[in-house]
């Protein structure tokens, strides 16, 4: 099997975690340098080949659709904040609101 079928669907369940597209295609560019290079450096050092050396690199790298979560939240960890300070002024505003109209109708 060549090392690019082994790479390509790996690089593909970790960026259908990214929704940017050009930080997914930054993403899936560096993570494919990464992959080569210590791949290359692998087969350097012992007698592996270059389809084993990919293997191992993936095995490191660990499961692709953690790996896309825990970079899609390093990107965007503003965007969590901004929506729970969102979610949480909604529902003050539905307090509020309940709140008022207890008051003025009684």
């Amino acid at each position: 099997m060549s090392p690019n079928k082994l790479i390509v669907p790996y690089l593909h369940r970790v960026c259908r975690h990214l929704l940017w597209p050009p930080y997914r295609a930054r993403i899936r560019r560096e993570l494919t340098d990464h992959i080569l290079s210590r791949a290359e450096e692998l087969r350097c050092r012992g007698s592996l080949t270059q389809e084993q050396a990919v293997r191992q690199v993936l095995r490191a790298l660990g499961d692709p659709d953690v790996l896309g979560k825990a970079l899609r939240q390093a990107r965007l960890p503003l965007a969590r904040v901004v929506y729970n300070v969102i979610f949480a002024t909604v529902w003050i505003a539905i307090l509020l609101c309940a709140l008022y109209l207890t008051i003025h109708l009684l």
